[in-house]
């Protein structure tokens, strides 16, 4: 038998085994399609053969009657077991039976989680913080008497908007209710009216920006206040932040904490003064040494030279992403070509619907947002379309629409999408008449089902896909 798992000694990681994907014997015959009947039994090879795996905590139930108590039974023991245990997943144990089952694009059809009520704690409202983020929202944050939660301590909230705090009635000095989502994620979940003393005061939301106080505005189809002020600084923070990211311009050396710190010393008062930052004095600082600020100088000049999808996605406007960043690059020759379109023009592009389409042209009819895009071009930064920077290396796929499904054996998600559109195709998201290509994977499920009802779209395994691509 030769089993597949993923180790990383140098990190110190582990790892619980708890499925067997791929059992074969010395021949190459596979073990799962008859010699191994259930997943119980997997498991226990699994810790036969050495592996970590969660067989002591396990147990084969005859009724549902069973799991249930079985449930109960955890949701006692979770609060003094090793690890944190945020819920259950109930499994079909024939590995027959499972295949019967199938699986989703997300998940199999033969497992259900069962999650825990989450772990809550009382505590004081302080005081509420507002925070300004890269799109203008303003967002408030409970600053509370700390409280251990679930193996943490937690002291910050955020209450999203002023909805949110009318809704919950929350007041400054109450005693809220305080969970973790998921185990994960700080939440309010209220406030305990019955220990009030009366000296709860409301909470009195801003209409002047926190930062550069210009009045705030909140559109009627929204919940979030906002900062419409492009000279925002907190706005001009985070949006150098996200202007640097991996997913951005990719600035190498030049991460949130160097963007702050170069906000702080007055280097960086808008984003175009990453390009033209004052080395010398930067070596001169505490933790600046020659070879990191020649990187981080290597790191701006490098991305001087990305492809026009980073930089469109770098300005951070709202609802455009990566994604919709490349949609839009393909359909453009310049970043500048933007400011001479329509609405209309931009809902032509598939994938750009009326909502992202308003908010591209508001951004390009505002002076200092172009006055920005003047300065990075002077500085050197690339504003057109390259025909070296096309995501297509050849025409291969050139038209063609594309989606995949189930487990995928040759390749992942991630890798199949860049095949798609090095070779000029596209990736849609859903089955539709505008789809061309399904490719399937082991364990398909309702899109192949769907697609099979389209006489127009083809079904592919992935060896047919790859052979496209020859």
């Amino acid at each position: 038998m030769r089993l597949r798992t993923l180790t990383n000694r140098a990190r110190n990681l582990e790892a619980i085994l708890y499925h067997i994907s791929l059992a074969e014997d010395a021949n190459g015959n596979n073990l799962l399609s008859g010699k191994l009947e259930s997943h119980f039994h997997c498991i226990e090879i699994l810790y036969a053969c050495g592996f970590k795996t969660p067989v002591h905590e396990m147990k084969v139930c005859r009724s549902i009657e069973e799991v249930h108590e079985f449930i109960q039974l955890w949701d006692t023991k979770r609060h003094t077991f090793t690890i944190d245990t945020d819920g259950m997943v109930v499994k079909v144990n024939s590995l027959r039976q499972q295949q019967q089952c199938g699986s989703t694009t997300h998940h199999p059809r033969w497992a259900i989680a069962y999650k825990f009520a989450a772990k809550q704690a009382h505590s004081k409202l302080l005081k509420v913080e507002f925070q300004v983020g890269r799109t203008g929202a303003v967002t408030p944050v409970a600053k509370i008497e700390p409280v251990p939660l679930a193996g943490v301590t937690i002291s910050s909230i955020s209450l999203h908007n002023e909805d949110f705090i009318l809704e919950k009635d929350i007041h400054i000095n109450d005693t809220v209710i305080v969970e973790r989502a998921g185990e994960v994620i700080p939440y309010i979940v209220g406030v305990v009216p019955d220990l009030r003393s009366g000296h709860e005061t409301p909470i009195e939301f801003p209409r002047n920006c926190p930062s550069c106080q210009a009045a705030l505005v909140k559109p009627e189809e929204e919940a979030v206040w906002r900062c419409d002020n492009a000279d925002c600084p907190a706005q001009t923070e985070e949006r150098a932040i996200h202007f640097v990211s991996k997913d951005a311009m990719d600035i190498d050396g030049c991460g949130r904490e160097t963007v702050v710190e170069f906000i702080q010393r007055g280097f960086v008062k808008t984003i175009e003064d990453l390009y033209r930052l004052p080395y010398d004095e930067i070596l001169g600082l505490e933790g600046w040494k020659e070879k990191s600020v020649n990187n981080l100088k290597a790191g701006i000049e490098g991305s001087k030279n990305r492809p026009l999808w980073r930089l469109l996605n770098a300005l951070g406007i709202r609802h455009v992403g990566v994604t919709t960043s490349k949609d839009i690059s393909t359909h453009i020759q310049s970043i500048f070509d933007l400011e001479k379109m329509s609405v209309e023009q931009l809902t032509n592009i598939e994938g750009i619907g009326p909502k992202v389409a308003q908010s591209i042209v508001v951004f390009f009819s505002n002076e200092g947002n172009m006055h920005l895009l003047q300065e990075l071009k002077r500085a050197g930064v690339n504003t057109i379309n390259r025909p070296e920077d096309s995501l297509s290396k050849n025409n291969k796929l050139e038209g063609k629409t594309f989606l995949f499904t189930g487990t995928l054996q040759q390749f992942t998600r991630d890798r199949a999408k860049q095949l798609v559109e090095e070779n000029g195709g596209k990736l849609l998201s859903s089955v539709s008449a505008n789809l061309n290509y399904l490719v399937v994977g082991e364990d398909a499920g309702s899109k192949l089902t769907k697609a099979q009802k389209i006489p127009s779209i083809v079904v592919l395994s992935e060896d047919e896909f790859l052979k496209m691509l020859e």
